[in-house]
């Protein structure tokens, strides 16, 4: 999991030129406020010592998170399998190399890195378990997955709204192939690689 978060928190700027939102003035400029202005390495200190400031921190990045679903156009959910534990520990990854940068552009770059896989519509959810593991995840997604796995050549099956055996032991293989433990879960540093490998 390290090794992943580091290669995916850095190449995450080569793609910081999509736009995420219109939102701004004549300009393109707009204020950053809050926990966002805070930098790399008090983040990580905070982080480290998990203390009140990193959960505000926290709330800081689902508060972004919810304020680009409202108002991006063309969007439900950008960040439709990514917890706020995801994105705080790649934001920590990067931040441990560049402790000068705030929180905002790296959590930025996160959302424009994955803009494309955001849910562009209300989807409804559903349970999906692998042994005693569970999670619930948007239908749009179940589906999504399916694909990036039949596009990597691992799903042969049809494109459905269930995480069925078939689609299981495609992730396992898919997992496999990427040096992960084939637990055939779609956890999230596996969908992240799934998703970011097209």
């Amino acid at each position: 999991m390290r090794r992943l978060v580091g290669v995916l928190a850095l190449s995450m700027f080569a793609f910081a030129s999509i736009s995420v939102a219109a939102a701004a003035d004549q300009k393109g400029e707009y204020s950053i406020r809050g926990a966002g202005l805070v930098s790399c390495q008090i983040y990580n200190q905070e982080r480290t010592a998990r203390s009140p400031a990193y959960d505000v921190i926290g709330g800081w990045m689902d508060g972004y998170i919810t304020g680009i679903n409202q108002y991006a156009g063309d969007t439900y959910d950008a960040a439709p399998f990514e917890t706020t534990e995801l994105y705080a520990a790649l934001v920590s990854e990067y931040c441990k190399k560049h402790p000068e940068t705030t929180v905002f552009a790296v959590l930025n770059s996160l959302v424009k890195y994955h803009w494309k896989d955001r849910l562009p519509a209300s989807s409804p959810k559903a349970e999906v378990v692998v042994g005693k593991q569970k999670a619930m995840l948007y239908i749009e997604v179940i589906r999504q997955i399916q694909q990036r796995l039949s596009q990597r050549g691992f799903y042969h099956g049809k494109v459905t709204d269930s995480y069925e055996p078939a689609v299981q032991k495609a992730m396992g293989a898919f997992q496999s192939s990427i040096h992960f433990k084939p637990t055939g879960f779609p956890d999230e540093a596996s969908l992240w690689q799934l998703f970011a490998a097209q």
